[in-house]
């Protein structure tokens, strides 16, 4: 009876220790899936640090650019600074600049810079400077005094003769304005005055129209000239009107006149 007893027993933990194996081989198998994937995340991980250091490198990178750029932008505008303010001195030391300027860059003209060759134009300018001292030197110094106040002088009428086409300009433009008011006023009032003139005319003479027009091919600047419609024939003017129809008109005279 012990002896079957224990046989029972061993064989209920042989089916025990079945189970439990079988629980060891289905834990190891979803260990190995769990260290399969996380070798798999491992590799990604990796990926994603060297992806962060390559865009991190780019950032610096670009950040080394932005400063070059800034520095070449900021040189750029003390560049423009100056190139401004020299050229607004040549303007004050050279009035010719003034006149001439509208033809800077023209093609044909003497200011065809893009035709020039600079360094042939910066040497020919030393050989005339120098020759310009040299001649200054063999000048009488009261003809160059002389020469100054000629130019001061002419420099001075530049000035004045700008002054006045600027004016003119401004008178021209004004005469414009008030023409064109002018015209605007006579074609209101022409417009007014030609309804009321027909309006009363057709009330001393019903079934007749009349209205003032200008001459033919002119405006209304030029005067205006009396149109009667008695029916469907016009009259040039109230004298081609019959004596009958004067009559019942008595006040049209004043009116025309």
């Amino acid at each position: 009876m012990a002896l079957k007893a224990m046989q029972d027993e061993v064989a209920e933990l042989e089916k025990e220790q079945a189970k439990i194996k079988d629980l060891h081989d289905v834990a190891l198998a979803r260990l190995e899936d769990e260290q399969a994937k996380l070798t798999g995340f491992d590799e990604e991980l990796r990926e994603l640090e060297n992806a962060t250091r390559s865009k991190n490198a780019r950032i610096a990178e670009d950040s080394l650019e932005k400063q070059k750029l800034g520095h070449e932008i900021e040189r750029f505008h003390k560049d423009q600074q100056t190139a401004t303010e020299l050229v607004a001195r040549m303007e004050r030391e050279h009035e010719w600049i003034e006149d001439e300027k509208e033809q800077f860059g023209r093609q044909g003209t003497p200011y065809d810079f893009k035709g020039q060759n600079i360094s042939e134009c910066r040497s020919s300018l030393k050989k005339l400077t120098e020759r310009s001292q040299n001649m200054k030197k063999k000048i009488n110094p009261k003809v160059m005094n002389m020469i100054d106040s000629v130019e001061k002088k002419e420099l001075a009428l530049k000035n004045m003769l700008r002054t006045v086409i600027k004016d003119k300009k401004k008178i021209e433009d004004t005469i414009l304005s008030l023409d064109k008011y002018k015209k605007e006023a006579l074609e209101k009032t022409w417009k007014k005055v030609t309804g009321d003139f027909g309006q009363i005319f057709a009330e001393l003479l019903p079934g007749s129209f009349a209205k003032l027009e200008p001459p033919e091919g002119k405006d209304v600047s030029a005067g205006l000239e009396v149109k009667v419609s008695l029916g469907k024939v016009w009259k040039q003017s109230l004298t081609e009107l019959s004596g009958g129809q004067r009559l019942v008109c008595p006040l049209l005279p004043p009116l025309i006149h």
